[in-house]
């Protein structure tokens, strides 16, 4: 077995564990720090969506493609786990949605061909990946001018990073958070590449969630955080980022 099979390998048995049953609710608190730039993030994606062939790059269970196939021309999903993949076709059918598809699928050499989709998108998934494969391989199956959007983790945070040390049964030993350097990857291959980051001050009101301080305090740091990160030296400090990629018409 290659070294990028041995990789793969190992991230589909974690995520097929993981879709079996582990969950990661320790984790889970930490997500209401930025739980504005995920919904910027999804409100993107569902208006870029509207009458478009849209592929979801690491669907899960599909719940995001299921959501968005009653406005699309057609929904695929592809996920490195058959288990994960399995739900998502039995959660298709109960719904009785025939525009969607799902495929198990490595996400660094797809089956479809070119020029295939108008929109691909993905949360949490190209920080598992070999950039240089994967975003060739959005950039091919995307039509002219056709948009990638991610929610994806960065990697600069010295904090953040001890947390993850920390914790490393919660990750696969493969993924890595994104540095500023793996965007000249992907302006190798897409025509344009727009950023938004979230997820830095927002962190102090995680052990506030549930009381009645929490609101305000999210609000305050939510505040802080638009001008902290739109200083160049702070920017990438954040803990996410939202990745638009625009392919070339």
């Amino acid at each position: 077995m290659s070294v990028a099979e041995s990789r793969i390998d190992r991230e589909r048995s974690f995520h097929n564990h993981r879709f079996s049953g582990e969950t990661r609710e320790a984790q889970d608190k930490y997500y209401s720090a930025i739980a504005h730039g995920a919904e910027e993030y999804l409100a993107l994606v569902r208006s870029l969506a509207a009458g478009a062939d849209v592929l979801e790059y690491g669907c899960a269970k599909g719940g995001n493609a299921l959501a968005l196939a009653p406005t699309c021309r057609t929904v695929t999903g592809i996920d490195i786990s058959d288990v994960a993949i399995d739900q998502a076709r039995d959660a298709a059918e109960a719904a009785g949605l025939d525009n969607a598809r799902f495929h198990a699928m490595n996400a660094e050499a797809m089956s479809f061909g070119d020029a295939s989709f108008d929109l691909v998108f993905g949360s949490g998934i190209i920080h598992h990946l070999n950039l240089e494969n994967s975003f060739g391989e959005i950039a091919r199956v995307l039509r002219p001018g056709g948009k990638a959007v991610f929610w994806e983790p960065l990697g600069h945070n010295r904090l953040i990073n001890w947390y993850r040390r920390r914790t490393p049964e919660a990750r696969t030993p493969d993924e890595h958070p994104l540095l500023r350097s793996d965007f000249d990857v992907a302006r190798r291959h897409f025509d344009r590449v727009d950023l938004r980051f979230y997820g830095l001050t927002t962190l102090a009101g995680v052990p506030l969630r549930g009381s009645r301080l929490h609101a305000a305090v999210h609000g305050a740091t939510r505040a802080l955080d638009r001008v902290l990160l739109s200083v160049p030296g702070i920017t990438w400090q954040a803990w996410y980022t939202r990745i638009v990629l625009t392919t070339r018409t």
